[in-house]
């Protein structure tokens, strides 16, 4: 009797696990079938985010849609494959009994699953219509060039760094001597000397190199510098003015805990006896000055020479200030220091010997640069893409293409082209990640790399790690100065330190906004 209640059970057993397989796979048939139309899809995307730039709103609803249909198909392959999985944790009889007490559950998800496929195959489907509808191409798989990415970098990538350097000031000699004559000068009264222009201008760049000059280092007794931005607290500004010019006298910890009115006194009895210079990049607000200074006046004037260096897009923060102040419109280059800064970028040194066609790049690329309205930010960038495209055709396909001629369009335009050739859809998102980071932040490549990683953003293969990879990618986008290099290692010329350019990190955030991933 036990018997034959034994072998009915195994019988039961049998069919209803006869069922789950067949269950199981139709529905990893369906999964199949919806990666496929995924990797289709994909393809439509950048042809619907390119309308989109343009300003094709129904372009920029689809690319709304297509971002949903891949994040739901996204939920429902992992539902899939965890079924699989678990499909095979246990063998023999009592694997067999285990699973047939959850039989029922399991056949109910796999059918809802396989119900839930079907309606993102028939969404994907619509899609298709309307990318047809609004003219919209397939422009391949992208995901195909992610299995050939290791060719993207060559074997000697790494000793290239010398050619796209961030700290290149091309065109601003003049500048240079002037503004440091400026900050030197015999005149004792502390005052102030202010550079203006619009974004991208190399007002950041310009400051640096004459901050890190050895006439300056020389020159002052203590020196600081610290980044302003749009969004700033006045007591966040003070202490890391006080961490730079007595980094030995206080403990970190110490300084945080200071309340403002403190830690500007600190400032002010240190600097009383120094003659010191101190920067403050990229100052938004006519109001900065007076917050800086709401507790009490934070920088002597000894008569001994001290200056403030104060870099900023309008001239109305400039004048603002209520001391004596020098200011110095910053100028866009001229065509031929445009084909200078454009040309490092575009040729450099190790691709230019290996090209047989030196003249026609030259004769295209100036026509190119001047298209930059000799804006040194769109010159660096747009020459970083070319890099990347040496061939006579494609220098020649962008000359002819539409870039605005406004320079915030402009930027835009060339954002784009530069975003769309990176070489597959992990580096894309790894780039669009950076602007996670606070405005004018400098960030640690070792803790962007463990970032991008933990968020899957970059895929193992054959020949690199996730982690050797990512190295790899900031590399390849500081090559296209899409990033900046703020510190290299010494002893090797790895990248230690990267920024991103406010402008290229408004981009960011408004791609990843339109595209769904912020």
């Amino acid at each position: 009797m036990a018997e034959s209640a034994v072998s009915a059970a195994v019988g039961s057993i049998s069919n209803l696990a006869a069922q789950e397989t067949s269950l199981l796979c139709g529905v990893m048939d369906e999964v199949g079938f919806l990666k496929a139309e995924l990797e289709r899809l994909h393809g439509f995307l950048e042809d619907a985010k390119h309308k989109r730039r343009s300003g094709d709103a129904s372009a920029a609803v689809l690319v709304g849609q297509i971002r949903d249909a891949a994040y739901d198909a996204e939920n429902v392959i992992e539902a899939s494959e965890y079924m699989v999985k678990r499909n095979k944790l246990k063998k023999g009889f009592m694997g067999a009994i285990s699973r047939y007490a959850r039989l029922p559950t399991d056949l109910i998800a796999l059918h809802k699953i396989g119900v839930e496929i079907q309606r993102i195959r028939r969404k994907i489907s619509e899609i298709f219509d309307s990318a047809n509808r609004l003219k919209i191409v397939g422009l391949g798989n992208p995901t195909t060039d992610i299995g050939h990415a290791d060719d993207e970098f060559p074997q000697d990538y790494d000793i290239m760094y010398q050619n796209f350097e961030d700290d290149d000031v091309v065109g601003f000699d003049n500048e240079y001597n002037e503004i440091v004559e400026k900050l030197v000068e015999q005149e004792n009264e502390l005052n102030v000397v202010s550079i203006v222009a619009m974004g991208g201008a190399g007002k950041t760049t310009l400051a640096r190199k004459i901050y890190n000059s050895t006439r300056i280092r020389n020159h002052f007794d203590t020196t600081a510098w610290v980044t302003v931005s749009q969004k700033f607290k006045g007591i966040d500004l003070l202490k890391d003015i006080m961490r730079q010019i007595m980094p030995n006298k206080l403990e970190s910890r110490e300084i945080d805990q200071m309340q403002e009115l403190e830690v500007g006194k600190k400032i002010h009895e240190f600097l009383l006896n120094k003659r010191y210079v101190v920067v403050l990049d990229d100052v938004w607000a006519t109001d900065t000055w007076n917050q800086i200074n709401r507790v009490g006046k934070v920088f002597p004037d000894a008569n001994n020479g001290s200056r403030v260096l104060l870099t900023t897009r309008k001239e109305d923060v400039a004048n603002h200030i209520e001391m004596s102040t020098y200011i110095h419109p910053l100028k866009l280059l001229d065509d031929e220091k445009s084909w200078e800064l454009f040309s490092r970028k575009s040729l450099p040194s190790y691709k230019r010997s290996s090209l047989q066609d030196v003249n026609e790049f030259e004769e295209l690329g100036r026509k190119l640069a001047r298209k930059c309205n000799g804006l040194p930010l769109a010159l660096a960038v747009l020459g970083g893409y070319l890099s990347k495209n040496l061939n006579i055709q494609a220098w020649s396909d962008i000359f002819k293409s539409r870039i605005s001629t406004k320079n915030g369009q402009m930027m835009r335009d060339i954002l784009a082209r530069s975003y769309n050739d990176l070489p597959n859809n992990y580096m894309k998102s790894c780039f669009l990640y950076i602007a996670v980071f606070p405005e004018d932040y400098s960030i640690s490549t070792a803790d962007l790399v463990e970032l991008w990683t933990a968020e899957c953003f970059v895929q193992p293969r054959r020949k690199y790690k996730p982690e050797e990879l990512a190295y790899k990618y900031i590399s390849e986008l500081a090559q296209r100065s899409l990033v900046q290099v703020v510190d290299r290692s010494t002893a090797h010329g790895s990248i230690l330190r990267i920024k991103i350019h406010d402008i290229l990190r408004d981009w960011c955030i408004e791609e990843a906004t339109q595209d769904g991933s912020s």
